[in-house]
């Protein structure tokens, strides 16, 4: 338990500058919630310790922290912002995140920019005369986010690729249906590897007419 007892150290150090002292106890307590763990105990079982090494993404669950603090009497201490500075500080080559909205936030955007980069998806976009592709595939994560798993995120969806179409080029089609699966490696409850989008099926719609795979 190395990384957190160097985590809560660094955080109770941070909140003495402040003037709010914090016992050991107390520090480790909150960093585990942080970590998406309902007290340290949890997060010891787990294992997450050494994923703090490898993470690519930190996320803070915001949500759990808070009832931790609100547990222990440390409602009137801000915790979350010592805490995200100590893990930025202390893991630069990973990206911490404030909250669990901020990360899946950043997942969504990596679909809207990485699907129509995808050849199959490009192919597609090439026989419509249409220009800036630009993606609409809404994670299911949003709904579906299973916060208390250390299991690697497999999430499959669908949704279309639209183009802004040329009026002086002949019309084939705007949109490209898009079937979807974004993968990432889980190293802990809130810590988060690499992430990869594969597009299975990539097909325009012509002149606007949708696919006989379409429901």
């Amino acid at each position: 338990m190395v990384n957190l007892s160097a985590i809560a150290f660094a955080v109770r150090q941070a909140l003495a500058a402040q003037g709010h002292q914090l016992s050991a106890g107390h520090a480790q307590q909150l960093v585990s919630a942080a970590l998406g763990h309902n007290n340290l105990a949890s997060y010891q079982s787990s294992g997450d310790d050494p994923g703090l090494d490898e993470a690519h993404d930190i996320v803070i669950d915001t949500e759990r922290l808070g009832k931790r603090a609100a547990d222990l009497g440390h409602v009137e201490v801000e915790l979350a912002k010592p805490i995200f500075e100590v893990l930025r500080a202390r893991y630069d080559d990973a990206t911490v995140y404030r909250n669990l909205e901020s990360y899946l936030i950043a997942l969504q955007e990596f679909v809207d920019v990485q699907a129509p980069l995808n050849d199959a998806v490009n192919s597609e976009v090439a026989m419509t005369n249409g220009t800036l592709p630009m993606a609409n595939l809404e994670m299911p994560l949003w709904n579906d986010f299973d916060a208390e798993s250390s299991d690697d995120i497999h999430a499959e969806f669908s949704g279309l690729v639209t183009v802004s179409q040329d009026e002086d080029r002949v019309y084939w089609g705007h949109e490209v249906e898009v079937d979807a699966i974004l993968d990432v490696e889980r190293f802990g409850r809130m810590l988060f590897g690499a992430r990869q989008l594969t597009v299975g099926r990539a097909q325009l719609r012509w002149m606007g007419e949708g696919s006989d795979t379409e429901e």
